[in-house]
């Protein structure tokens, strides 16, 4: 009964996306660098707001504050077709990226009572691989406005995806979804202790976040390699990117088999490190060769860190919901969003200051660290119930 709200959500996410950067630049009177930091300033604001909304969902209900979130969210989109400056810009981005860090938390809360128990892995991985196709369609469409690059087609960019915040809110109004008091009331009682101080899911949390510097990888430094430094076109950015979208919506719901419990959770996340230390090794490789050689290496290397991301997604999925205390499922999935926000915020920086300065050693450092990472959460006491 979710489907329908996933697509449209993420179809207006890739809607928007794939057209945002130029809509500002040379529509909304920015430069690169004044959109660039409008971003960096929304992510911080992102990831504050994770745990308040997050707490906001286990105390009012998470359907309830995600119609709040997605209404707000379609005003605030709305509301850059009237930027025409930087600090217009500002004055927009870091509310509306609050909400939408908000709005991914109450709905990953409300995947934990919206779901059944029976089979909630699956039902989670085929979400996962709806949002991909969702957000692959919105780009498409979205491409376009891109051919067309007049300052109306970018308006009805906006207003779409404005559209889709609605129409998923009203339809999530008349979802037959029940919301359990109980598990509400049983979040107050125990929020005393507060997620923050729960060291077993900071530490979670933070394992992934560092996982989750992979995303970084496909957005930034995948297309600056390939330019810079191999021998391969330019053309095969794009096909990596395609063949990461489709070969995610294809596999996720095959390769999280036997993440349904939190030790073969473990063992995914573990070898989700271990298979994007080697993605990094392959790049390294892929600097030497043939034009060819480059691009078979190239994408043998997205190929590999695409099955990673799989295997991280359905272990990070499951244990962020596991290791979680019954009731306070928003205020847990905050903490989780945080840290992957604070990824996503940090992996530009990561790529283009680290990695990409140091071709060869940066690569390997970088997939070490996610070696290590993936197998750093074996020290987590994932049989113990709270």
């Amino acid at each position: 009964m979710l489907w329908p709200l996933t697509l449209i959500n993420t179809f207006g996410n890739g809607l928007f996306r794939v057209n945002s950067a130029l809509f500002f630049t040379h529509v909304g009177d920015m430069t690169a660098a004044q959109f660039g930091t409008g971003l960096a300033l929304g992510g911080v604001c992102g990831i504050l707001a994770s745990v308040p909304f997050g707490r906001a969902a286990d105390r009012w209900g998470a359907r309830r504050v995600l119609m709040v979130l997605w209404s707000a969210e379609a005003v605030g989109i709305l509301g850059y077709t009237q930027v025409h400056s930087f600090w217009m810009f500002l004055l927009l981005i870091c509310p509306i990226t609050a909400v939408d860090r908000g709005a991914v938390v109450a709905y990953r809360a409300l995947l934990a009572t919206a779901l059944p128990q029976d089979g909630v892995v699956r039902a989670r991985a085929k979400l996962r691989a709806l949002a991909n196709v969702g957000v692959g369609l919105g780009a498409g469409v979205g491409g376009i406005a891109l051919a067309v690059n007049t300052p109306t087609a970018y308006f009805a960019v906006i207003v779409g995806d404005c559209l889709t915040f609605v129409v998923a809110a009203v339809m999530l109004a008349g979802l037959p979804i029940a919301e359990t008091p109980a598990a509400v009331a049983a979040g107050q009682d125990r929020r005393r202790s507060g997620v923050l101080r729960d060291r077993r899911y900071v530490l979670f949390s933070a394992i992934c976040t560092v996982l989750a510097l992979q995303f970084g990888v496909f957005e930034v430094g995948l297309p600056l390699w390939v330019v810079r430094d191999t021998s391969a076109p330019r053309a095969i950015v794009a096909v990596s990117l395609v063949m990461n979208t489709a070969l995610v919506a294809l596999l996720q719901v095959r390769l999280s088999k036997g993440s349904e419990d939190s030790v073969g959770a473990v063992r995914h996340g573990e070898r989700a490190g271990w298979l994007l230390a080697l993605g990094c090794a392959v790049f390294v490789v892929s600097r030497s060769g043939s034009a060819i050689a480059a691009t078979v290496l190239v994408l043998g290397a997205a190929l590999v860190m695409t099955i990673a991301e799989v295997y991280f997604a359905a272990s990070s999925t499951t244990l962020s919901y596991n290791l979680a205390p019954d009731g306070q499922a928003g205020a847990y999935q905050g903490l989780f969003q945080s840290g992957t926000s604070t990824a996503t915020s940090l992996a530009p920086v990561v790529m283009t200051s680290g990695v990409l300065q140091f071709p060869v050693w940066g690569w390997l450092a970088l997939g070490g660290v996610f070696a290590i990472a993936g197998t750093s959460l074996r020290w987590i006491d994932v049989e113990t119930r709270r």
